[in-house]
């Protein structure tokens, strides 16, 4: 794995990126996915179109939850409300500090 920067921790995510070859790296609990630049915004795009509650259901411990797919259909998460709030939130600050970086580089670079 490449040498990477956290551009966001929230809760249970944790979501870096490496510098170099720009992939990004989205943790959550036990899991990891990997994205390139684009993978990763289109992701984000899916997951800030899904409103919560036409789009939940009932677990079995009563509570609601969504059911969020990812790019690998065979791995799926399950929010909670507050849960995915706090994942959109962390995706999003993600994208904000990768621009902040890139500012940055630009600054450097004149």
């Amino acid at each position: 794995m490449c040498k990477t920067r956290v551009l966001s921790t929230r809760g249970a995510t944790v979501l870096s990126s490496c510098a170099s070859c720009g992939v990004y790296y989205l943790w959550h609990q036990n899991l990891l996915l990997n994205f390139t630049e684009q993978a990763f915004k289109s992701f984000r795009e899916v997951v800030n179109s899904l409103p919560f509650y036409k789009n939940s259901l009932p677990f079995p411990d009563g509570e609601e939850r969504i059911v969020l797919h990812t790019p690998n259909d065979d791995i799926c998460f399950a929010f909670d409300y507050d849960e995915f709030e706090e994942f959109k939130k962390a995706i999003d600050e993600a994208i904000f500090m990768t621009e902040v970086y890139e500012l940055m580089n630009k600054q450097d670079n004149h």
